[in-house]
């Protein structure tokens, strides 16, 4: 779920807000406006227990990312009795509001489209990686992209993949990933898949993994000249996927299963 301010104007010149609901398949979608003067908890829980009527089925909770909205969707969530998941992985929905961005926004008729510049503010300083998710080792590994759709498939403990198209993507892609090894994989797994997970970023000589809201962790200084180089490739191939990548947690390198596997994709 989303709710924020997009780039349009109402006919007395007022921001227009609106509210993004979808499934991780994309297949349930519903996307309101909100004028600027009906911002607040008890509009957007109104909209919520509308979709939950015609949704397919309940969910167990409903994954917010912007931080700044947190405190209404959190009190709007409370109001449904849907528990509220601070996350960054919301691939489907970032993809969807890429698209209305594009495709939507600059041709509504209703409304002024009036976009704004964009300004990230700067991301925290990461933060010393948990104990209890440092394992014995770990190696920067690749997948193709044939090969991983399999995924469904593999004897899995913990983890998420969510909905790629593939389509667009050639069979022979490189995937790139991260694989760490422990002999406590299976609580390690665990305890990772409360982080929320959303994707590894390669910045300034270290190796990021970007989790919840806007929490980073240092995975792993890359000070040698071969860890560096393998980083940028891994990087590089991180581009050429279209950002997507996975991390991976097992007991050892040739172990057939997995504690855990999640499929991430960069922004």
């Amino acid at each position: 779920m989303d709710f924020t301010a997009v780039p349009l104007r109402d006919e007395q010149d007022r921001r227009v807000w609106e509210l993004l609901v979808c499934d991780p398949s994309g297949q349930f979608r519903q996307a309101q406006y909100c004028s600027n003067q009906e911002v607040n908890s008890t509009w957007v829980a109104q909209q919520l227990r509308h979709y939950l009527e015609i949704a397919p089925q309940p969910p167990s909770a409903i994954r917010v990312f912007r931080a700044r909205m947190s405190s209404i969707l959190q009190r709007a969530c409370d109001a449904v009795g849907i528990p509220m998941l601070p996350s960054r992985r919301v691939y489907t929905l970032n993809a969807w509001m890429r698209e209305r961005a594009e495709q939507v926004y600059p041709n509504e008729t209703q409304f002024r489209y009036c976009p704004e510049p964009l300004v990230e503010p700067e991301p925290p300083d990461p933060a010393r990686l948990p104990d209890k998710l440092q394992g014995e080792r770990w190696a920067l590994v690749t997948l193709r992209a044939a090969d991983l759709q399999e995924a469904e498939s593999w004897p899995t403990e913990f983890g998420e993949l969510f909905p790629v198209a593939w389509d667009t993507l050639a069979p022979d892609t490189i995937i790139p990933g991260l694989v760490i090894t422990s002999r406590r994989a299976l609580p390690m797994a665990a305890w990772m898949t409360g982080l929320e997970p959303a994707y590894l970023s390669v910045v300034q000589e270290q190796l990021i993994l970007e989790a919840g809201l806007n929490d980073r962790y240092l995975f792993a200084p890359l000070k040698a000249e071969k860890l560096r180089a393998e980083a940028e490739g891994f990087a590089k191939r991180q581009h050429l996927a279209q950002g997507i990548h996975f991390l991976a947690i097992q007991t050892d390198l040739k172990a057939q299963s997995f504690a855990g596997f999640w499929l991430m994709q960069h922004p």
